[in-house]
């Protein structure tokens, strides 16, 4: 296999960290060398040419060739095996849908959250447990998610100060990756990819561009459910986020979800109760300044402006609100996450 890319000497591995530090090759942290041998072993696997085009990644528009992208996951440690994972997670960001430009550009700084469910879950040993957010020593988790930074920085050109103009950033742009709870494991609800229209047998990769990372405390089975429904909806609906319908991503604990299942709550259903609660009267949302007019779904688009009592929803339509169950089985407080998403919204793609 002849590989086209520019080709680069090193004396050893300390001369080729200097040399990805000096041009710029990384964010920050420590990279592999993508050797030939391992290049090419990442293309073998997945049995595309090397000169084919994925697509244009924005804002540097480069081009993201099969080549390219092996050569950024050798960089970032994956396993030949992860590359479909990693070249799945490249189309759905290109998804117009995505919306990869304002993710990679704007001032929220916001960074793709990578999610992957099916059976490729247990088959690579993705960690789907306790401390879900992280690498914690699982492989898939951590190389994966850091191969979609380093293709986002060498090839999309999404440099802090240079095309991005992230105000703060996100420290999920190191490496943003979650596993989602097989159904034989404490997930009793139907899979991210199925509530998005892929079967259950498939293996998918749905990338969410994550703005909020939040922590809640809902404590489901402490206290009264009517009380565990309102910690949610206020987390969701605080003003620091607050002026578009834009999408949500609410995680929940395999105990969390265990106990709703039991009480009867499909996943459909808690989602729908969650999207009625998640409302704000246009008189609170008018504090945060009437910021982001180019949302889709400013609040000012889906609620009367001129109505001091009229409700504004924090989300819209029948996806606005997904539901995931993943991570460790939890405490009494039932710790579980939100993410809000920023201009662009979910997509799915399945695993060939």
């Amino acid at each position: 296999m002849a590989l086209t890319s520019k080709s680069y000497e090193a004396r050893d591995l300390s001369d080729f960290t200097e040399m990805v530090y000096e041009r710029g090759w990384t964010d920050g942290l420590p990279v592999f060398p993508p050797t030939d041998d391992k290049v090419i072993a990442m293309i073998d696997y997945l049995g595309r040419d090397p000169g084919e085009i994925v697509g244009v990644v924005p804002p540097g528009e480069g081009i993201a060739t099969i080549e390219k992208i092996a050569i950024n996951a050798v960089m970032a440690g994956c396993k030949p095996e992860y590359m479909p994972i990693v070249v799945t997670a490249v189309e759905a960001m290109l998804d117009p849908a995505f919306e990869l430009l304002r993710v990679q550009a704007t001032t929220a700084g916001p960074a793709p959250l990578c999610i992957i469910s099916g059976p490729v879950v247990r088959k690579l040993g993705f960690n789907y447990g306790a401390g879900a957010f992280t690498g914690t020593g699982h492989r898939p988790n951590a190389t994966i998610g850091r191969a979609i930074r380093l293709i986002l920085w060498n090839i999309g050109y999404g440099r802090p100060g240079q095309m991005s103009q992230a105000t703060m950033g996100h420290p999920g742009r190191y490496a943003y990756l979650i596993a989602e709870r097989p159904p034989d494991d404490g997930n009793p609800w139907e899979e991210l990819h199925v509530t998005n229209g892929l079967r259950p047998e498939d293996s998918a990769v749905s990338m969410f561009p994550v703005v909020t990372h939040d922590q809640i405390a809902p404590a489901f089975g402490t206290q009264t459910f009517e009380n565990s429904v309102y910690v949610i909806a206020d987390s969701i609906c605080h003003l620091g986020n607050f002026r578009a319908a834009s999408q949500k991503l609410l995680v929940l604990n395999p105990q969390a979800a265990k106990l709703l299942n039991d009480a009867g709550w499909t996943k459909a259903k808690f989602a729908e109760l969650l999207a009625a609660r998640c409302v704000r009267p246009v008189r609170d949302v008018k504090r945060t300044g009437g910021l982001s007019l180019t949302y889709k779904t400013h609040w000012t688009k889906v609620a009367d402006a001129e109505n001091d009592d009229a409700l504004v929803p924090a989300v819209v339509g029948p996806r606005g609100l997904q539901i995931l169950v993943s991570g460790g089985w939890g405490s009494a407080s039932s710790q579980s996450i939100w993410l809000n998403s920023v201009h662009g919204e979910m997509v799915t793609r399945k695993i060939e």
